[in-house]
């Protein structure tokens, strides 16, 4: 009867190895895990950003087919961004030469803080098509390329 007892009794709950063995696979999930997550974030907060930008993209696009080439006029495009309190992840949007649009990031989080993305038209004529340009890894780094790491721009811009 006592035997029968004591197995019961050892049988119960878990040993303090198995307890440490869980934890160091939870420890080595979240080690992997937790730097996806964070670029994710920032990922998220970028497309935020392109997002804002569609009225520049906009107004550079109607000022481009107006005139028939990308070299335009950025201070005739009619396009000023306002900053207000509620956009939190962009700090300016603006139009260059040729009508490249910049965007430049706030405080997104690791080294994408004050970053830019530059967006570059190109005219086929019958449409106007958007490339994104992060940094470039190449040297020296093509004019049209900005400043965001190429880890945090979206799947098609890099």
């Amino acid at each position: 009867m006592q035997a029968m007892q004591s197995t019961r009794r050892a049988q119960r709950g878990f040993t303090l190895i198995e307890l440490m063995i869980v934890l160091a696979i939870v420890g080595v999930l979240a080690m992997f895990a937790v730097p996806q997550y964070r670029a994710y974030l920032i990922r998220t907060k970028v497309v935020d950003g392109l997002n804002l930008a569609a009225p520049a993209k906009m107004a550079v696009s109607e000022s481009i087919l107006a005139k028939g080439a990308t070299d335009i006029d950025p201070t005739k495009t009619g396009y000023s961004f306002t900053a207000s309190p509620d956009i939190k992840n962009v700090t300016a949007i603006s139009i260059g030469a040729n009508g490249v649009i910049s965007i430049t990031y706030g405080d997104i989080g690791a080294d994408a803080t004050g970053k830019t993305l530059n967006l570059v038209p190109t005219d086929s004529g019958s449409a106007i098509s958007w490339a994104c340009h992060p940094a470039s890894t190449v040297t020296p780094p093509p004019a049209t390329a900005g400043t965001l790491p190429a880890q945090y721009a979206p799947e098609n811009c890099r």
